[in-house]
């Protein structure tokens, strides 16, 4: 009996991509080498107005005219190559998802060609197969034509990828190629990226992060490459964004200031404030590799890390700078970590590995949710204790705002997706997040304070925009910043930035966070500094917020301030609990 069963046609080949991407690397280091050599002789035409008082006349006058226009033509000639090297930079990341994409063909192929020949080879076998078996073998052949049409569905869109890059960096170049499109503003600007710019929604003072959320799912996939390549720094920091196009852009920034200033250093040319710029972007690129190779701690593979913020200049160089350790666009469980004074971006690696601590608390304590931990220096943080802005809240009003936007962001990315989402605040980064919570409708699930001088604007946390069952406090009893705030209704202490938020006048959820190995008297070191250290009583508790069982955290009892007395800790006599052997406390413990 001749079976008749329609077994699909073979795959039609795929062509790995042409392009190197280190060579494309390559080439965007010697551009950004240009464009630093370029603004090296800017800057030299430029002082030439300082040679006034040693060379007088007429032959000066027109010396220093011509220096003056060589200084902006020069400046605009080192613009132009750097965006052209951003393009490139783009264009070589994008080349390396494309080969990747290629590669899961390529596999793709060969297993569905192989699941072919096995069909055809079952087919040919069948002698005299009965109805069962025919529809077996139909079934078999309906699925994997189903199969193959969508690797050719996939195939076609990964094609039009790759021609969409390789026409991206063609027109780049193109757009630079005479004298007038090197001088003039938008030189190395794509009229791919410039139309895509000028469409509603597009980042700009007057659209909203849901605003820019449309704008973006509205693109093409050509159009994004576009922008980012010729706009890095506005998609980089654009809220309403997702995280991968902000850690798409970013690393486009960053990339090219390692390369430029790199440069100058070499040179001998760099100057105190672009040094400072190159300090900042080594500190965030070793950050970044260190996180890029952190090991999941249930076995689920690398995480990963996304650069969701970096602005190096922002603060009279203190930068600003975000680093996350998962993928803010899926994770379920996200959690959003400000710091407090003496943070400038030369913290980002020590900051960075906390978030591992908090990232495995939350995993191994949680429900096996996945989790996005996040870093934010997104304001001007204090300098030290003198500095006059500790003692005050401005700075704690000014990113209150600056991290309400920024959490909108995040929600505006997820659209119908929200995670739960944590936002953390220690020292004088809970002050902050204070200010966000409650005078800026901090769009969190739940907020967390710890080591805190104060709640700021807040009396009561049933202020904030969480409600008061959201709001959680951690407080070392040995944590000498943790006692400034006010207590009880005389407001003791009161040098701090508001109301104690572990007292039991303002009303939070106080959990217990006393180290195993504490010290005898209070101190500003290891006791305000430990909240998110392994095996500790708050890194297991924070954990089980951020994972969204706040209700299972070990509670401690609030302090209070009796009128005839100083205020009073009850977690001062408390014997600490001893978590488990390893990095992080297991959820369960009594």
């Amino acid at each position: 009996m001749t079976v008749t069963i329609p077994v699909p046609a073979p795959l039609p080949p795929v062509t790995r991509p042409e392009g190197d991407p280190g060579m494309a690397d390559s080439l965007a280091e010697r551009l950004y080498t240009t464009a630093s050599r370029f603004e090296e002789f800017g800057d030299t035409a430029a002082s030439a107005k300082d040679g006034a008082g040693v060379w007088f006349g007429q032959a000066f006058e027109a010396y220093r005219g011509a220096a003056s226009r060589a200084s902006g033509e020069h400046a605009s000639m080192a613009a132009t190559v750097k965006r052209v090297a951003h393009g490139v930079t783009a264009y070589a990341d994008t080349l390396r998802d494309l080969l990747r994409s290629y590669e899961q063909l390529r596999d793709r192929r060969t297993a569905l060609h192989g699941q072919r020949d096995d069909l055809i080879s079952d087919i040919e076998s069948t002698l005299d197969p009965t109805p069962q078996i025919l529809a077996a073998l139909r079934s078999r052949a309906t699925h994997l034509a189903a199969r193959m049409d969508d690797w050719v569905t996939d195939r076609d869109a990964w094609l039009s990828q790759v021609q969409a890059a390789e026409d991206l960096v063609r027109r780049t170049f193109e757009s630079a190629t005479d004298l007038g499109d090197a001088l003039s503003d938008l030189g190395g600007v794509s009229d791919t990226a410039r139309d895509a710019m000028g469409k509603p929604g597009a980042p700009g003072p007057d659209s909203s992060p849901e605003q820019v959320a449309d704008w973006w799912d509205g693109l093409t996939d050509a159009e994004r490459e576009a922008v980012t390549a010729a706009y890095p720094s506005v998609i980089g920091s654009a809220n309403g964004l997702p995280a991968g196009a902000r850690d798409d852009a970013n690393r486009v920034l960053l990339d090219g200031d390692l390369a430029r200033l790199g440069a100058k250093e070499e040179d001998g040319t760099i100057d105190p404030a672009e040094r400072k710029v190159l300090e900042n972007a080594r500190e965030t690129e070793k950050a970044l590799s260190s996180a890029e190779e952190y090991e999941d701690p249930l076995g689920d593979g690398k995480p990963g890390a996304q650069l969701w913020l970096y602005d190096p200049t922002a603060f009279d160089g203190d930068g600003r700078v975000a680093v996350a350790v998962g993928d803010l666009d899926t994770a379920r469980d996200v959690a959003v970590f400000t710091p407090g004074i003496t943070t400038d971006m030369s913290k980002v690696g020590g900051y960075t590995g906390q978030m591992y601590n908090l990232y495995e608390s939350t995993r191994y304590n949680g429900d096996g949710s996945s989790v996005a931990t996040m870093f934010w220096l997104g304001y001007d943080a204090p300098d030290g204790p003198i500095d006059p802005a500790t003692a005050t809240e401005g700075r704690a009003e000014d990113g209150g705002r600056r991290l309400a936007d920024a959490v909108d962001g995040l929600r505006a990315s997820r659209g119908d997706d929200p995670a739960h989402l944590t936002a953390i605040g220690h020292s004088y980064g809970s002050t902050t997040t204070s200010y966000a919570t409650g005078e800026f409708d901090l769009a969190a699930d739940d907020v967390v304070l710890v080591g805190s001088p104060g709640a700021g604007p807040a009396d009561d946390a049933g202020d904030f925009s969480v409600g008061r069952d959201h709001v959680f406090v951690g407080r070392d009893s040995r944590d000498i910043v943790a006692v400034l705030g006010d207590e009880g209704w005389m407001g003791k202490g009161g040098i701090g930035l508001g109301r104690d938020p572990s007292s039991d006048d303002f009303g939070a959820v106080r959990f217990e966070a006393e180290r195993v190995d504490r010290e005898d008297i209070r101190n500003w070191d290891a006791a305000h500094s430990n909240y998110l250290s392994v095996d500790t009583e708050s890194l297991y508790n924070i954990g089980l917020i951020v994972d969204g069982h706040g209700d299972e955290v070990n509670r401690a009892e609030h302090s209070y301030d009796p009128w005839w007395d100083l205020p009073r800790d009850p977690e001062i006599d408390r014997e600490p609990t001893s978590g488990v052997p390893g990095r992080s406390q297991t959820r369960g413990m009594e």
